[in-house]
């Protein structure tokens, strides 16, 4: 990357400036129709002219092109580390004491963080620093503490689920050692079981409290993440500065996703261990990382032959071997499919659970294409991808300028066809119900996209005639959006650590212990099972069928069989008392989710209300008390 003079670097700036002064400016307006508030009878009326100042000069600069070239004063360090240190702490405070969920929308924030990391840079060129490429590595500096912050932040005793069956993770993973901790042989989970062996690692240390775990599962999004984005850089045989810089862009790209961590296991194990020019050592671990993907999730099993494939394409000519060039591939391709399947039926079978259809739910789920661009609970996964791929596509495309004749054809067309087989795949999984909240889905579309990129701009691309294809150097202004659009998505992250009310949760958790041991019946905890985990509730009276997640697939997926056995016991008053989130009779025709709430309320909420009732609602937790009604008569939603 060409560093760019002071002018040029002034004016990307504003531009970037103004068009968050934008959206800030909408979005506080928005905010504030929201809220009620009245513009002329309220302080909010600044912070708009500030976002309106920023606008107004910037366009008048442009216009009378009136930026000439700009020269920075010299100062005393003390002034320095002043202008550094005020910089850097203008977006996390406002973030955290001003904004707060007053105004939550990202604009604001990050329009403060790019006006706050130009001071800071400002700052560091007063002690001899070069002003662009100090700017940039605080962006990304920032960027990482920001994602590591938020990673942590969530580090809480609070004995409940933080959001929609947060806890119920560590439940999950609890499963692995069931014997132990419930003396009994349960059946293992059958969503996501990669996720919940990474997670279930620290039940070998007995007695770790909830916190410990939560920990546990911040430090596998921070190193697994982190080492995935350091082997990337490695593999594009980066040095020095561009290593860091590489490292940390990477990290950020995969988790503005986000790419999950049991993801990430397979990108490290291929990128430390495939070698284009050794056909076995790569099979074994395209083999290994296969192995992990039949345990984690069906769109996942190409992706270890996918990746090794890339690099083999990036890395090796195909000059005049002709067929023979496939073989490889073919064969990495081939195998690592067949791995991935052998472990999913192996998985299935020591799993124990009865109904191996349960494992295939993912292909009788609705789809919903109104997911693909904006709706009430996303900006739209179309929009959304776009958006964090385009600065990558660009970059590949200047970076490519002149390559297509010395790349075979052949080289070029399997590369698109696997990031096209990909991103179709992302999308579609996307648009099933109960996704379309964030761009996870796109996440093999995104990692492939990556790996390509990194080692185009390492200059490991590899002409016929066996060179490193040269990349020439990328834009300045496009090295700046790569990086402030993850940084983006990261901003709203920013802010205090969970806290709760200790006194009355604890007080909670008393009201289950003594319900749990007063009812001579069994007693169903349709969520928040993580209770009898880590020894809050005895574990002895665990059931392990119907928890909240498993139902909720069941209803999203119409698994009429496994509703059918709940609605039975349901209806024969199987339980003495069931524990579950407040539940509603009524169906919503407008809001986020609405298509999730409505088939939970016809397949599972309704049912549930029509047999038991609630009794008794916690005061720290959306979750209440339910006993058993006279005598319900309850329709089967399956034949309504």
């Amino acid at each position: 990357m060409k560093i760019p003079s002071l002018k040029t670097f002034a004016q990307i700036f504003l531009l970037a400036s103004m068009l968050l002064a934008a959206l800030a400016f909408q979005q506080t307006v928005e905010r504030m129709q929201e809220l009620g508030i009245d513009l002329f009878h309220s302080r909010w009326i600044f912070l708009l002219a500030v976002f309106a100042f920023n606008l107004l000069v910037g366009g008048l600069i442009f216009w009378k092109k009136a930026l000439t070239d700009i020269q920075i004063p010299r100062a005393s360090k003390i002034r320095a580390f002043a202008l550094i240190l005020f910089g850097l702490s203008l977006a996390p405070l406002a973030r955290t004491f001003l904004f707060g969920d007053i105004l939550p929308q990202y604009a604001p924030t990050l329009w403060l963080f790019l006006w706050g990391s130009l001071l800071a840079a400002i700052g560091f060129t007063l002690l001899g620093a070069q002003t662009f490429p100090a700017f940039l590595f605080l962006l990304a500096a920032q960027g990482v503490l920001y994602q590591i912050y938020a990673s942590l932040a969530v580090v809480s005793a609070y004995p409940f689920s933080i959001g929609y069956s947060e806890a119920s993770r560590h439940y999950y993973a609890s499963m692995f050692h069931a014997e132990r901790l419930y003396g009994a042989n349960l059946p293992l989970p059958f969503l996501h079981p990669s996720r919940y062996m990474l997670l279930s690692l620290p039940f070998w240390i007995s007695s770790l409290p909830l916190w410990a775990h939560r920990l546990w599962q911040a430090l596998l999004w921070i190193f697994l993440t982190g080492i995935s984005a350091a082997l990337l850089a490695r593999r594009a045989r980066l040095k020095g500065w561009a290593f860091l810089l590489a490292a940390a862009w990477a990290y950020l790209y995969f988790l503005q996703g986000a790419v999950y961590y049991h993801l990430q296991v397979m990108v490290i194990l291929i990128l430390i261990g495939a070698q284009s020019a050794k056909f076995w050592r790569t099979l074994f671990f395209v083999t290994l990382a296969s192995l992990w993907a039949g345990v984690s999730r069906v769109n996942w099993f190409p992706v270890p032959a996918m990746l090794a494939i890339a690099l083999y394409l990036l890395e090796t000519p195909l000059k005049e071997k002709g067929w023979r060039y496939w073989l490889p591939p073919a064969a990495w391709g081939f195998i690592g499919l067949a791995s991935a399947l052998l472990a999913q039926f192996a998985y299935i079978q020591i799993s124990g659970n009865a109904a191996a259809a349960n494992f295939a739910s993912s292909f009788t789920s609705d789809l919903i294409w109104a997911r693909l661009f904006p709706n009430e609970i996303f900006s739209g996964v179309l929009p959304g991808i776009t958006l964090v791929s385009l600065p990558i596509l660009l970059a590949l495309a200047w970076m490519l300028r002149g390559a297509t004749r010395r790349i075979h054809f052949l080289r070029w067309l399997a590369l698109t066809a696997m990031l096209d087989l990909l991103f179709a795949g992302g999308l579609v999984v996307s648009v099933k119900i109960g996704g379309g909240a964030d761009l996870h889905n796109m996440d093999a579309f995104m990692v492939l996209l990556a790996l390509i990129a990194a080692l185009v701009f390492g200059g490991q691309l590899k002409t016929e005639a066996g060179q490193n294809w040269a990349a020439g150097i990328l834009p300045a202004g496009l090295v700046f959006a790569a990086l402030l659009i993850p940084i983006s998505y990261v901003i709203p992250r920013v802010g205090t650590f969970y806290a709760h009310n200790s006194a009355a949760s604890a007080a909670d958790v008393k009201t289950l212990q003594n319900y749990v041991k007063q009812t001579s019946g069994e007693v169903l905890f349709l969520t928040e099972r993580q209770l009898f985990a880590f020894g809050d509730l005895p574990a002895a009276r665990m059931i392990p069928e119907y928890e909240q997640i498993e139902l909720m697939e069941f209803a999203m997926s119409g698994n009429r069989a496994a509703l059918q056995k709940f609605y039975a016991d349901l209806n024969a008053k199987r339980f003495a008392v069931i524990f579950a989130e407040e539940q509603k009779f009524v169906m919503r025709k407008e809001g986020a989710f609405k298509e999730e709430n409505n088939v939970w309320v016809r397949y599972v909420g309704a049912p549930l209300l029509c047999a038991y009732k609630p009794m008794e609602t916690l005061k720290t937790a959306n979750a209440q008390i339910f006993i058993p009604r006279p005598n319900p008569k309850c329709k089967n939603p399956f034949e309504e």
